[in-house]
C-alpha cells in the first residue's frame, strides 16, 4: 500500500483537517489501488463511478467551511451489500434483486455521508448474509488479500477484504452469527459488532428472535478507528449520560473449548499471547465457567435454523441460489425445531440463560476467546459439506455464535482473538481491546494453507 491508502481513519481525517492532504488526493489513492488490485480479490458487489466520488471529494475541498463537525472528512469507506446506498443496487447478493435500485442511503451510510465520509461503493456478501464465506450467486467470491486462495470470511467479508487491501479505510458491517468478527480475523483487521440496537438499522420493531441476534459495527484496522466509527454511527446507549468513562480494568474470563469448541493450536497460542498481554494491563485473567455455557451455541443453532429453513424464508423461497440453500439446510437442518412447543422451550430456555449469563458477568464484564477455531481456510471450505462435515465446522464457530444468541458487544482482534463485554458496554470493550492491540496482530507472512479438516474425515 502506498502512504495514503494504509492509514487509518482517523489519520486520514486529520491530514484533511490539517489541510495536509485534499479530499480528492485521498480519494484518487484509494481509486488507483482499487483499480489495480480488485480484480485479484473481488471485494465489491458495486462501485460508484470513479468520477462521481472524485468530484463529490472536489467538492469538498472547495465548500468554505460551514463550522460543521465532520469527524470523518475525507475518508473512503465501503459498506455491506445488505444496506442501501442511492444509486446502486441492492441485491442481497442474488440474482432475483438484481434489478432493486436504492433511492436513497439506509441510516448508518447515512450517518457516515453526513460525517464527511466518502462512499465508494457495496462490499460482497454471500446470498442474504448466510454464511461464513462470502460466495455470492450474483456477484461471485471474495478472496483473502493475504492469500487469494483463502476465504475473506463472511458476511461482511466485501468489507474486511476492502479494508485489509487498502482500498478503503473503514468498512460498515452487520453480524447475525459472526458475520463482522469472523471476516475481520480471517482478513487479520478490527471489526466490532454493537449491542442490537445500538446504531439503528431500519428495521420494523417487533422483529424475530433471530434477527434480534444481529447488529451493525464498523470494521477498521485500528481499534481507535472503530471508536471513531462507533462515535458517528451509534446511538446513546439506554440509561448512559454520554460522555461516562469505561470502568477501570477489572476481571477478564478466558474462554476457549469451554463451550465445546475445537480450536486449532495457533489460535489457542495467539489466545494466550493475549491473555498475558491482558494480565501485563493489570487485568485478572481467570478461567470461563459460564454457568450453562455449553448449551449457548446448540441453542443458537435451534433458533437460527428454525428461522432460516421456515417456509417463508429465502431459504424455502425462490430467490436464495442452489448452493447456498442447501448449505444452509446441511447447517442447519439436524437443528430445526419441529414444533411451536420446541420452540416455545427453546425460547424460554435463551430468556432464563440470558438472566443467568447476566448475572456472572456482573463479576466478568470481559471475556476473552477466538473468533473462529481456525486460519482463514480455502475458498471452497463451506462448499458440499456433509452432515457430519457441518457440525464439525460448526464445533469451530461455537465461540462466535453465543454472543450473537445473548446480544452482547465483541471485537475482533487482527490476530483472530475477541473481546467480548455486557450489553451497551462497548466503552469498555473497546478500551481493553484498545490495551492489548500492540500484542494481538497478525502473522507476518500467512501459515501454512490450512487443511479443512471437518471435511478430510469423511474421506
Amino acid at each position: 500500500m502506498d502512504e495514503l491508502t494504509a492509514l487509518g481513519a482517523g489519520a486520514i481525517a486529520s491530514l484533511v483537517a490539517a489541510g495536509e492532504v485534499s479530499r480528492r488526493e485521498v480519494a484518487l489513492a484509494h481509486l488507483e489501488r482499487i483499480e489495480a488490485e480488485e480484480p485479484r480479490i473481488g471485494a465489491f458487489s458495486a462501485r460508484r463511478v470513479p468520477e462521481q466520488v472524485l468530484a463529490e471529494a472536489s467538492r469538498a475541498d472547495e465548500r468554505s467551511s460551514d463550522g460543521r463537525p465532520r469527524p470523518l472528512d475525507g475518508v473512503p469507506v465501503v459498506v455491506k451489500e445488505t444496506f442501501d446506498v442511492a444509486g446502486l443496487a441492492s441485491t442481497e447478493g442474488v440474482r432475483a434483486r438484481a434489478a432493486n435500485r436504492a433511492a436513497a442511503d439506509a441510516i448508518a451510510p447515512a450517518r457516515l455521508r453526513a460525517a464527511g465520509a466518502l462512499i465508494l461503493g457495496k462490499g460482497k456478501q454471500p446470498d442474504f448474509k448466510s454464511r461464513w464465506n462470502t460466495v455470492s450467486e450474483l456477484h461471485g467470491v471474495t478472496r483473502n488479500p493475504s492469500d487469494p486462495s483463502r476465504t475473506a470470511g463472511g458476511s461482511s467479508g466485501g468489507d474486511a477484504a476492502a479494508v485489509a487491501a487498502g482500498f478503503s479505510a473503514a468498512g460498515l458491517g452487520s453480524d447475525f452469527g459472526g458475520s463482522i468478527r469472523v471476516p475481520a480475523a480471517f482478513c487479520g483487521v478490527s471489526g466490532i459488532r454493537t449491542s442490537p440496537g445500538l446504531i439503528p438499522d431500519g428495521a420494523p420493531a417487533g422483529a424475530s428472535i433471530t434477527a434480534a441476534m444481529s447488529s451493525l459495527g464498523p470494521i477498521a484496522r485500528a481499534v481507535d478507528d472503530l471508536r471513531l466509527l462507533v462515535s458517528v454511527l451509534a446511538d446513546p446507549p439506554p440509561g448512559a449520560p454520554a460522555g461516562v468513562p469505561p470502568r477501570a480494568p477489572r476481571r477478564v474470563a478466558r474462554l476457549c473449548a469451554q463451550l465445546g469448541a475445537v480450536v486449532d493450536p495457533a489460535l489457542i497460542e495467539r489466545l494466550d499471547v493475549t491473555c498475558a498481554a491482558f494480565a501485563d494491563a493489570g487485568y485478572e485473567v481467570v478461567e470461563a465457567e459460564i454457568p450453562g455455557g455449553e448449551r449457548l451455541p446448540d441453542l443458537f443453532g435451534e433458533l437460527v435454523g428454525t428461522d432460516v429453513l421456515a417456509p417463508g424464508s429465502p431459504a424455502r423461497g425462490g430467490e436464495m441460489g442452489v448452493e447456498t440453500r442447501r448449505y444452509l439446510e446441511t447447517m442447519f437442518g439436524a437443528r430445526q425445531l419441529r414444533s411451536e412447543a420446541e420452540l416455545d422451550a427453546a425460547r424460554a430456555e435463551l430468556e432464563s440463560l440470558a438472566a443467568t449469563v447476566a448475572i456472572w458477568m456482573e463479576d466478568h464484564p470481559l471475556v476473552v476467546a477466538p473468533v473462529a477455531g481456525m486460519e482463514a481456510p480455502r475458498l471452497d471450505f463451506d462448499h458440499a459439506l456433509s452432515p457430519a462435515g457441518a457440525a464439525r465446522l460448526f464445533d469451530r464457530m461455537r465461540n462466535a455464535t453465543w454472543v450473537n444468541l445473548l446480544g452482547l458487544p465483541a471485537l475482533a482482534l487482527p490476530n483472530g482473538i475477541q473481546v467480548v463485554g455486557r450489553r451497551f458496554a462497548e466503552a469498555e470493550v473497546l478500551a481493553a481491546a484498545a490495551t492489548v492491540e500492540d500484542a494481538a496482530q497478525p502473522p507476518a507472512t500467512p501459515p501454512i494453507q490450512p487443511v479443512d479438516t471437518w471435511k478430510v474425515e469423511d474421506r
